[in-house]
């Protein structure tokens, strides 16, 4: 059973987010500097593709991933992607960071490189032997991503490949439903993809009904959590352990920093980099708002890129009126991304009360 979200777990969230936004900035403005073996780290990036071709690289992904899931009951499949995706962009943040740190006139770079996969590689030994690290090596595999990406594209290849993510976000979280499939069983998995932040109430049994009740005790059943030491002891004295839980993909914590980053070649200053930083805390802050209120499934992409839009767009605006009619597109294409947003969330949750009043009807 899952009770309302708290507000503690709202703060955690957004706290993890910006750890990522500003460390990521950090990281990438060593980049920005002198240091050649900084240079030389940054330089390890993916390949130039097109911001379509990288949405067309993450479908096919996805589906994989899907096919994965659906097909394969193991966990030694599971932990090689995750090392995958742990492993490469961390190697980067640690190449970038020991890159700035080593003297100038140090040039083996080869060192640096071994020093960084040694690093890296630490971090999936360390989340298999102590899987409650699992936020912390999310967040570093997720600086290392949006880094990357911030390197590879221009400024404007990375607000064009944050639109279509947006997009791709509707569909896969209110369409097709395949992103919510994909959590459940990254989260059941406890797989380093995610952040999450959870907290756990004993609940007196009086406030449910019998079917609540009896519903809850066989998924306890099902699930063998009922074995838990602490689970039992909650339900011998009479309560039931209710949870409520907030969690966060690597990609809704990377994409934004991508826009951060790439913004500083663009405008050649932090302020740009900074005002993105905070139209996306403000999408967060909205997002876990709907989240609370709700309590569904939501897609995290498109308010943040919605605010960032209408941060960036006035900050354009207030810059220079010269870039008014492209500040106010901005603006407008924030604007519409936020009310499509809302509405389709609307409509997705009276379709799930009418879908739900249905079937309570149909069980009288």
């Amino acid at each position: 059973m899952e009770r309302r979200i708290e507000l503690r777990q709202v703060v955690d969230i957004i706290a993890m987010f910006l750890v990522v936004q500003l460390g990521g900035l950090l990281i990438a403005s060593l980049v920005f500097t002198t240091s050649p073996i900084a240079h030389s780290s940054a330089s390890i990036q993916t390949s130039s593709i097109d911001a379509l071709g990288y949405v067309v690289y993450i479908i096919a992904v996805a589906l994989v991933l899907l096919l994965v899931i659906r097909f394969y009951n193991g966990e030694l499949l599971f932990k090689a992607i995750e090392a995958v995706v742990v492993v490469l962009p961390s190697f980067i943040v640690f190449t970038i960071v020991l890159g700035y740190l080593a003297p100038a006139s140090f040039t083996n770079y080869n060192i640096i490189y071994a020093i960084a996969l040694i690093l890296a590689v630490s971090l999936i030994v360390i989340k298999n032997l102590r899987p409650g690290f699992r936020n912390v090596i999310t967040i570093i595999a997720s600086i290392g991503v949006g880094v990357v990406l911030g390197l590879d594209f221009s400024f404007y290849e990375a607000l064009l490949f944050m639109a279509f993510i947006a997009i791709y976000d509707y569909i896969a979280v209110f369409v097709t439903k395949h992103m919510v499939t994909m959590a459940k069983a990254i989260s059941s998995r406890n797989l380093a993809f995610l952040i999450g932040t959870s907290d756990i109430e004993a609940v007196p049994a009086s406030y449910f009904t019998k079917k609540e009740l009896d519903e809850y005790r066989k998924e306890i059943k099902e699930s063998n959590a009922g074995k838990n030491p602490l689970i039992k002891k909650i339900m011998n004295g009479g309560r039931i352990p209710v949870m409520s839980q907030i969690q966060l993909g690597a990609g809704d914590l990377g994409l934004p920093l991508m826009l951060t980053v790439s913004a500083f070649p663009q405008f050649l200053n932090y302020t740009a980099s900074l005002v993105i930083v905070v139209g996306a805390t403000v999408g967060m802050a909205f997002t876990m708002f709907f989240l609370k209120k709700y309590q569904r499934p939501l897609p995290a992409i498109p308010p943040l890129f919605a605010f960032i839009c209408i941060a960036l767009g006035v900050y354009l605006l207030l810059l220079n009126l010269s870039n008014a009619l492209f500040s106010l597109l901005l603006i407008a294409i924030g604007a519409l991304t936020m009310m499509f947003g809302i509405v389709f969330t609307l409509k997705n949750e009276a379709e799930k009360k009418n879908a739900s009043r249905g079937l309570n009807s149909s069980n009288r």
